[in-house]
């Protein structure tokens, strides 16, 4: 990494009572400059040529106006633009590429009060070394922060009062994947992280990341078999989000590739993230399938998406809006987390989860089954003060059987001080049989609930056959998975949720559905609909 010298020492000589002298030894660095850029009157009419014309520690300052983009910074610098609204840097494949890939040492870059907008990623850096071909990755539309050598990282980059927005990145080429498909081999190409691809350490501060698409949401290509963080996707390193706003993001992948679509939002496939008093709002994942049960298929996380690679404090964080949804045409559909998904345990304080949504279904000529769980996201750790509210999950299957869990979460761990309320999950069936949970939670492991309400939430099952279990909480084996609890209540409630079905549904649990002991210590349980607690 680039950085500041300052060699030389200075030594003084005492010559006698009477002469003294100073040596100085070694050389001085010279003084950090700033370049002007404007569209006239200027010494940089271009944002380019002044980055290529400084040196380490040097800031560049736009002026008013539109820029070209697509250059690459490789020097230690600041940019500093007159704010969101005034300087626009638009275009390129990447907008702003920071580093570059395989070098031993990469930048620290401060970008403050610019747009970065209109970038076209129809390949990376990292295309050709990981698959031998360029256009199979496509990621960074806006800004791009390529791997260092050793792969531990890249620059270290700062963005502040800035707008990364309307950025897109879609993939021209596919290769085999290895995986079996009805017509040989599974195409992979992966478009990722329209707004943001990082491999280094980001901070973003009082910053928009909006309106970013990726795989077929770009409207470039439709070859993406994988779409994922399309306003945000970090690699390796720390991500720090502090008042900034990650919103109306698409992540999409449709036949005949599409097989993941991951992220809307952010996806932290790895690091530590840091995120406070920020919001993730209106971001979507979509897959449109039409393959068999023998290929791997999902669509998760509307919002965030935390892999288990990582880990994550988030504190005074809004996740509203967003949305999950799989269809397919010809086998499964399974699609999870309308908000936020851990891989692993977070801690997560004063956040506002609400009105997120997951869709999945079957859709005529399909025979196969369609899932769906948690509305707004599935989580595990420690949560204080948070409230999930107005989730939804609805699944749908042709012809085959449908499961719908979790208005609000799957989740384990420990939630306190928290509310969980007027969630709702359907289940339709037509021809099969139907199987809805959890209207309010579904217990992860174990979970421990202190001070918190769960309250409202609803949950109705419709088709041939089949069961609703746990208007506010279930706690017990779900077909899909294994054997979840212990549930334990401390100073909580579990009032007024409800159960519905069509006739030839088997109702329990309206309040909690348990095949485990419950611990309950100055709880309640009231007022659920059609009973209080099955297994309590």
């Amino acid at each position: 990494m680039s950085r500041f010298m300052w060699p030389g020492a200075v030594r003084t000589v005492l010559l006698g009572s009477a002469v003294a002298a100073s040596l100085l030894s070694g050389a001085g660095r010279a003084s950090a400059k700033t370049l002007d850029v404007c569209p006239s009157g200027c010494p940089y009419t271009h944002i380019g040529p002044a980055i290529a014309a400084a040196t380490s520690g040097d800031t560049i300052e736009v002026g008013r106006g539109t820029y070209a983009g697509g250059f690459v910074i490789n020097v230690s610098l600041k940019l500093v633009g007159q704010g969101p609204d005034a300087t626009i840097i638009r275009g390129g494949g990447s907008v702003i590429t920071i580093g570059t890939f395989g070098t031993s040492s990469e930048p620290t870059v401060s970008i403050k009060g610019v747009t970065v907008t209109g970038g076209v990623a129809r390949s990376s850096p990292e295309s050709t070394p990981f698959v031998g071909q360029e256009g199979v990755y496509a990621m960074g539309g806006g800004v791009e922060i390529p791997p260092n050598a050793a792969f531990t990282g890249g620059a270290t980059v700062t963005i502040s009062n800035s707008e990364i927005t309307g950025n897109r990145a879609a993939p021209t080429h596919t290769v085999p994947s290895g995986l079996p498909f009805p017509c040989g081999q599974c195409p992979f190409a992966l478009a990722a992280g329209g707004g943001i691809d990082n491999w280094g350490t980001l901070t973003l501060t009082h910053t928009t990341v909006s309106n970013n698409r990726v795989g077929s949401a770009s409207g470039l290509s439709t070859l993406a078999s994988d779409a994922e963080g399309a306003g945000i996707m970090n690699h390796l390193n720390a991500l720090t989000i502090d008042d900034s706003r990650v919103s109306d993001n698409r992540a999409s992948a449709t036949a005949p590739n599409g097989r993941f679509a991951d992220s809307g939002g952010i996806f932290v496939e790895r690091g530590p993230l840091s995120m406070n008093d920020s919001r993730v709002t209106g971001n979507s994942a979509t897959l449109a399938a039409s393959l068999p049960n023998s290929v791997d298929l999902l669509a998760i996380a509307g919002g965030m998406h935390i892999g288990s690679g990582a880990s994550a404090t988030i504190n005074k964080t809004t996740f509203s809006e967003n949305s999950v949804s799989m269809t397919n045409t010809v086998g499964n559909s399974f699609a999870v987390s309308g908000g936020l998904h851990t891989d692993l345990d977070v801690k997560v304080t004063n956040a506002v989860i609400t009105n997120n949504t997951v869709r999945s279904a079957t859709l005529p000529g399909s025979s196969g089954d369609a899932e769906g769980d948690s509305g707004g996201g599935e989580i595990s750790g420690t949560i204080t003060d948070t409230r999930y509210a107005d989730n939804s999950v609805m699944v749908s299957s042709a012809a085959g059987r449908t499961v719908a869990l979790a208005g609000a979460a799957i989740v384990g761990g420990s939630m306190t001080n928290s509310i969980v309320s007027d969630n709702d999950v359907r289940g339709y069936s037509p021809r099969g049989s139907v199987f809805v949970a959890g209207a309010g939670l579904i217990v992860a492991v174990s979970l421990e609930l202190r001070n918190t309400t769960v309250s409202r939430n609803t949950g109705h099952a419709r088709g041939l056959t089949g069961s609703a279990e746990g208007g506010g909480i279930f706690d017990s084996v779900a077909p899909t998975g294994p054997p979840e609890g212990p549930l334990k209540l401390t100073d909580s409630r579990v009032i007024r949720n409800m159960l519905s079905g069509s006739e030839g549904i088997t109702l329990q649990g309206g309040g909690v559905f348990a095949t485990s002991p419950v611990t309950q210590t100055r709880s309640v349980i009231a007022h659920n609909s059609p009973d209080q607690c099955y297994g309590c």
